[in-house]
């Protein structure tokens, strides 16, 4: 059975009414759980199972018997190995329901159907007696997140602790430790603080105002691959330093408050910026199986693994997953520090789920509290968002544009597109007018101080487009966009701006200049080294079938995953196969043109397409000048069998074709656009040779 859900259109900005089945839902939460992430995660996997062997092992060998609990169980795959390590009973937990019918399958189709007993509750939920006969005294569990605590690991082990575990059980993994770095990086304050925007003679053109100035940002964790992070991006002012120790093992409660005060001191100077932030785990009693998630430049295995990775860059030998990141965190005021060997003191809190950090040169004398924005910025706009705000290249080429089209004290200029920072610096340039089209509420109400402190007098706020006269339409001299939408995720959902415009085309002057004029999408076919994971099948596990789990994921994803996704790219490293080629033009002049195209791309160098990466080039005027193109691509020119850099501030679009063993050497794909219904689909075809 079949219902209709109201969704906005990104492209149109119209609602409209989709038909979907019941249990949409279901399949989005199925398809985009991670799990498939979490079971290619090969370290994980073996070191898990070689916990259990010495852990089930030590057990028996004292005389025990060996009762295991598996908390948040999934596919079952941890229940089975504890079951293989030779468990006496095993009772694995999962709340999850569609999660739970898929785990029964595969223990049945491992031989383990009737050896598991599986209780389709939260752990929290549980009780002695009734769902189960007895308590463990072997706990299994990955309630882990990047954070550590974010998915509640501190409540869910005093509850299993205080309720289902003998008091002397052991726990896998015993123990975590967590730890911090404090550095400098300009290119992560980009993307926590608005800059000054400065001419392109480099002279304050805007500035931001006070209340963005004091504002300490968000303490809310920015999860990130650090060891992507280009090395000459950050400057480390201090080593590693443990901060947090959590014991999942002690029958006392953890504790869900803590704060830690550490004096450092820093090893060059510079200004402390952020905290870089990770954790590692010793799965078993002893400590002799460690688990980091430090950066390459951090981890305790870096010399044997780039002995045993010497095909891979540096930063990619250490074990890949994208469940387990690292974090930044940023200090509300960074702290600087003038010299090598200076003294300051960093101070590290964590709650129930979430941590936060300070930097002072003098020890506080109270606990600090946990930071929150002040100053909209934080609280409208992604990340991503605040750094494209801030990027240098990218801005100088709009500035370019504007400096020389703009005509002082005659432009009329209208603005579309959320937040945009740069169609406002026409003011301060000296068009005679300008109008923003800004609907967003907290967005417009920073623009608006930001006009307030640079004391912008001919900039007027527009919430709807059909506010303007039919005069102020037609006096017009210019409509300039970023452009950038809030409802946007795929880069192509920004040509709503084409759609604003059909709203007023037929107002406007013949002779009114529209920036940008148009728009390519460019698509690369690619080798990932990792990302293709999170939708590649699993097949078998450590030995284990857990086909039922790739035959679920694959029916959810038909239904609920988009045949292209939106992903940070500079994140994940991939080689192209063959030069960017053009899948899409649209003449924002002619927007409702519809388009349908096909081509194919033949691979330039060897490897297998496990990727189609897209992306949009918005070309500012009609000339043929690359100065006139501001890419969301390739932030360098691309060479087949090369790595490819990708803008660090916008996420592109990417295709993961079905998994194939066969040979392919190129690549037939077509494109159908058609603007009026806001529908761009994409189509992709490998070839054998």
């Amino acid at each position: 059975m079949s219902c209709f859900s109201q969704v906005i259109n990104p492209i149109t900005g119209e609602n409209t009414w989709q038909e979907r089945e019941d249990d949409y839902d279901y399949h989005q939460e199925v398809a985009n759980a991670g799990f498939g992430d979490m079971l290619h995660d090969w370290e994980r996997n073996q070191k898990y199972f070689a916990a259990l062997k010495k852990t089930i092992g030590e057990m028996r060998s004292a005389g025990r018997e060996v009762h295991v609990l598996d908390i948040g169980t999934g596919t079952g795959i941890l229940s089975m190995m504890a079951l293989d390590a030779g468990a006496d009973t095993v009772t694995a937990c999962e709340a999850f329901l569609p999660m739970a019918n898929c785990a029964e399958k595969i223990l049945a189709a491992n031989g383990a159907g009737d050896k598991v007993r599986l209780i389709r509750k939260r752990s929290t939920d549980i009780l002695i007696g009734k769902d189960m006969p007895r308590k463990a005294n072997l706990l299994v569990a990955e309630l882990l997140d990047t954070e550590l605590i974010g998915e509640g690991a501190i409540s869910i082990y005093n509850h299993a602790h205080d309720e289902l575990l003998t008091e002397d059980a052991l726990c896998i993994p015993a123990r975590a430790r967590c730890y911090a770095q404090v550095a400098q990086t300009p290119l992560a304050a980009q993307w926590n603080s608005l800059k000054t925007l400065p001419n392109l003679d480099g002279e304050p053109l805007l500035r931001p105002p006070e209340q963005l100035k004091a504002c300490q940002g968000e303490a809310a964790l920015h999860d990130v691959q650090l060891s992507q992070l280009p090395p000459s991006s950050f400057r480390p002012l201090t080593d590693p330093v443990e901060i947090f120790q959590f014991d999942f093992q002690r029958k006392a409660p953890r504790e869900k408050q803590r704060q830690q005060l550490l004096r450092l001191q820093s090893k060059q100077p510079g200004a402390a910026e952020v905290v870089f932030y990770w954790w590692d785990i010793h799965l078993d009693d002893g400590g002799d199986i460690l688990l980091s998630c430090a950066p390459y430049w951090a981890h305790p295995d870096i010399k044997e693994l780039a002995s045993k990775g010497k095909d891979l860059p540096l930063p990619n030998v250490v074990p890949w997953r994208d469940h387990w990141m690292q974090a930044i965190y940023y200090i509300p005021k960074p702290l600087h520090l003038l010299e090598a060997g200076q003294a300051f003191h960093l101070s590290c809190h964590h709650d129930e789920y979430s941590l936060w950090f300070d930097a002072r040169e003098e020890k506080p004398d109270k606990a600090v509290r946990r930071h929150t924005c002040s100053c909209d910025l934080h609280m409208t706009y992604s990340r991503s968002r605040i750094g494209q705000m801030n990027q240098s290249p990218r801005n100088k080429r709009y500035l370019r544009y504007l400096e020389e089209s703009l005509e002082a004290g005659q432009s009329r200029v209208l603005v579309l597109g959320n937040g945009c920072l740069l169609g406002l610096a026409s003011s301060a340039l000296g068009a005679a007018s300008v109008q923003l089209h800004e609907p967003h509420r907290f967005s417009r109400r920073l623009l608006e101080s930001i006009v307030q402190h640079n004391e912008l007098k001919n900039v007027e706020f527009v919430d709807k487009l059909e506010e303007l006269e039919t005069s102020q339409l037609a006096g017009l001299t210019h409509i300039f966009a970023e452009p950038y939408f809030m409802n946007a995720i795929l880069p192509w959902d920004n040509f709503y701006f084409g759609s604003l415009l059909l709203k007023i085309k037929d107002k406007l002057s013949a002779g009114v200049r529209i920036s940008p004029c148009s728009a390519k999408i460019y698509a690369l076919p690619v080798e990932f080294l990792d990302l293709h994971k999170i939708r590649a099948p699993i097949g078998s596990c450590e030995g284990f079938d857990l086909r039922f789990f790739d035959e679920m994921v694959e029916r959810s994803a038909e239904q609920a995953v988009s045949l292209v996704e939106a992903q940070p790219l500079w994140e994940y490293p991939c080689r192209a196969l063959a030069p960017p080629q053009q899948v899409l033009s649209v003449d924002f002049t002619n927007f409702s043109e519809e388009n349908h195209l096909e081509g194919s791309i033949k691979w330039k160098h060897t490897g297998s397409c496990n990727g189609v990466a897209l992306w949009v080039d918005w070309q500012l005027t009609d000339d043929s000048s690359p100065k006139s193109i501001v890419s969301t691509g390739p932030s360098e020119p691309v060479t087949p069998g090369e790595f490819v850099k990708w803008d660090m501030f916008v996420r592109q679009g990417v295709h993961f074709p079905r998994t194939t063993k066969e040979a392919i050497s190129s690549l037939d794909w077509s494109t159908d656009f058609r603007p009026l219904l806001g529908e761009l689909n994409f189509s992709f075809k490998p070839r054998r040779p």
